[in-house]
């Protein structure tokens, strides 16, 4: 039985316990999610229906050979569902316009056949080993790559050089007429020489500050006397 809706003209393969509805499927159906696909099966569960899209790819996921697996895991036991085959032509219709809808509960679709791999029958070449053509130069590992270098570039680069010599020629003169700071001794001794090592200077002044305080203290003790 082929059908025309809104969403395309397809063949009813299964009806299985009068499951097909119009408005249910245009109601359910997504563009978007639907188009792309071969076969499209709708099943129904509590009175809610579901869309699942298969193609014709035997590498994809959603194979069409896949639905009857697909009812038998994925769908509620004994619930009602019908498949639908997209028709893309005038010559496809007229091709499937003869044939009826079963009606029956159990669907054959012939699922991918898988050929078993023959190891015995791989065999793995290699190919000889070549003679390894890398030559080293050792001496130019570590060599600097040789720069052309413009006359104008000479010319700055000389340039910077002298710039740089006289600046620290500059530098130099600068430091040798530097400044020395010297220390300044102010004495009230006739005797004293600056120029000469002053390293018993502190214990001489200690020595006659001793002196000065004993003159002081005999002075101060012939004078209480003298008054007695």
């Amino acid at each position: 039985m082929i059908i025309n809706t809104s969403k395309g003209i397809y063949f009813v393969e299964k009806n299985y316990r009068d499951a097909y509805n119009l408005e249910a499927f245009e109601s359910k159906y997504i563009e978007e999610c639907m188009d792309r696909h071969l076969y499209i099966v709708g099943d129904i569960s509590s009175g809610i229906l579901r869309l699942k899209g298969f193609d014709d790819d035997p590498k994809s996921a959603s194979y069409y050979g896949l639905i009857d697996e697909y009812l038998k895991t994925s769908c509620a036991m004994g619930c009602a569902y019908y498949v639908l085959r997209r028709m893309h032509s005038e010559e496809e219709c007229e091709k499937y316009k003869d044939l009826e809808t079963d009606t029956t509960g159990s669907i054959v679709i012939t699922p991918m056949k898988k050929e078993s791999f023959d190891k015995d029958a791989l065999v793995l070449q290699s190919n000889p080993k070549s003679k390894v053509n890398i030559n080293i130069n050792l001496n130019k590992i570590n060599e600097m790559p040789k720069i052309i270098i413009s006359k104008e570039m000479e010319e700055i680069i000389k340039e910077d050089k002298e710039s740089l010599s006289n600046n620290r020629q500059a530098k130099k003169i600068i430091a040798e007429e530097k400044i020395v700071e010297q220390t300044t001794y102010v004495s009230s001794s006739p005797d004293f020489d600056p120029s000469k090592k002053q390293k018993n200077f502190g214990n001489r002044n200690n020595k006659n500050f001793k002196n000065n305080n004993n003159n002081k203290n005999h002075n101060n003790n012939k004078n209480y006397n003298d008054k007695k």
